[in-house]
Order: structure tokens, then sequence, then C-alpha cells
């Protein structure tokens, strides 16, 4: 009798293990390739190029605790139209090694005469152009975009910190 019930403990034992395991296998295995690349932390020669702008979205900022009203996404996305126009005036953005960074207007001399242009500094694997709005690149995979979002805000309380641009690779 002892025996017969230890043969059904270890059979139901084997039974649920094997509805189960699979499960957990599978749930362990499975990884998107974006979760399985390893962190990309950049350096500060990886956003040493030209870069031409590529997109640019409206995102509710990280720091807003309500809910975003239809009125507050719509002023948004009005100003990102705004701000997407001033950027896709230049032909594209230079960051060089040196420090510097400048807005390329189109039919600009080889020289690169600076029309919009500035220094940057490097901290905390992003790149932060010396402007009243802090924007912030950063670049999450190798030979990736760089997203620039805004840290700071130059008035009360203004819109750049919804906007999100995407620039890429020019060269």
């Amino acid at each position: 009798m002892q025996k017969s019930i230890n043969a059904i403990r270890a059979a139901t034992l084997l039974l649920v293990s094997g509805a189960i395991l699979p499960t957990i296998i599978l749930s362990v295995s499975y990884i998107p390739s974006a979760q399985a690349q390893e962190e990309y932390l950049p350096t500060k020669k990886d956003f040493v190029g030209k870069w031409k702008l590529s997109g640019s979205a409206i995102r509710p900022p990280r720091d807003m605790t309500d809910t975003p009203t239809p009125e507050q996404e719509a002023a948004a996305a009005e100003f990102q139209q705004t701000v997407t126009a001033f950027y896709g005036a230049f032909d594209y953005l230079e960051i060089t090694a040196d420090g510097r960074y400048n807005f390329h207007q189109p039919g600009d001399p080889a020289s690169g005469a600076c029309v919009w242009c500035g220094t940057w500094s490097f901290s905390k694997s992003s790149l932060w152009l010396k402007l009243d709005t802090a924007p912030r690149l950063d670049i999450y995979a190798k030979d990736g975009d760089i997203q620039m979002t805004y840290t700071a805000e130059p008035d009360e309380k203004s819109k750049y910190a919804w906007l999100v641009f995407g620039w890429t690779r020019a060269e």
C-alpha cells in the first residue's frame, strides 16, 4: 500500500512538473532581441559626426503626475510642429570632437559658418548642448540614432519638456 501511495505521489509530481516546467522554461528562454542586447553606454566619440533630423514626437513629461488633458496634448503637439519646422530648416547637426556643435543651414560653406552653434558637455552617458533648454542627447544602442529630449524650461512653464526628436547619422 505504501509503495502504491509513493508511486502515485511520484507520478503526480512528474505530471505536475511536466506541465509547469515547460512554461517556466519558455518564459525564461524567450527574450525579445531588444532586451537581449547588452546595455549600451555611449562615449563622447559616439556622438561626434553629422546628424540629420529623422523624426519628432511628443511625450508627457516624466514628472507629470496627472493624466495630460486634451488641451495640454494639443498645445504640445502644436509646439512640436513649430520646433520640428525650426530643426527641419537645417541641413544637419554637426557635433565635433573639440566640444562644439553647429546646426548647418542648406548651402553653408564647407568651413561651417556658425548660424546656430555652441558648445556641449558629456555627463552620465549623455551629450548636453549648452542652451537654456538643456537639450540632452542619448544613444541607446551601438551605432544607433540620437534621441534628443529637453531637461529645462526657458520660461515659467513651456512645452519643451514634451518634445522628443530623433537624429540619424548622416555620414
